[in-house]
């Protein structure tokens, strides 16, 4: 499901979101690409996580860093939630809970199954 997430981030999004961004002339520059900074965190961010579910589900299992993990997973989607409810959003207009919630669910799964 991370990887699934990272690939959507990278090329769906960017097209989306990060053109658009980069194409605003109202918005100054130092804002501008804090926000693009961000958006790459993002996109570092899902990559480490796909790395490392992959790690822990094929090569070694680790029950802290499933937890740290999912835990971001879960922090992400709660994140994306809030902004839905405090900021007034369609909640499919503003997907990213769809994709971080799975991903902390089936983080949770494997925990309890461990």
């Amino acid at each position: 499901m991370s990887l699934i997430t990272f690939l959507a981030h990278l090329f769906l999004g960017g097209h989306d979101i990060v053109n658009p961004l980069l194409k605003v002339s109202e918005l100054q520059d130092i804002p501008k690409f804090t926000a693009y900074y961000g958006w790459h965190n993002v996109t570092l961010l899902l990559f480490a996580m796909t790395c490392a579910y992959a790690y822990v589900a094929f090569v070694q299992p680790d029950v802290p860093l499933t937890v740290m993990l999912t835990s971001m997973a879960a922090a992400c989607a709660l994140l994306s939630i809030g902004l839905i409810v405090t900021r007034q959003l369609q909640p499919l207009d503003y997907p990213q809970w769809a994709l971080f919630l799975p991903i902390a669910l089936f983080g949770v799964l494997g925990l309890t199954s461990a």
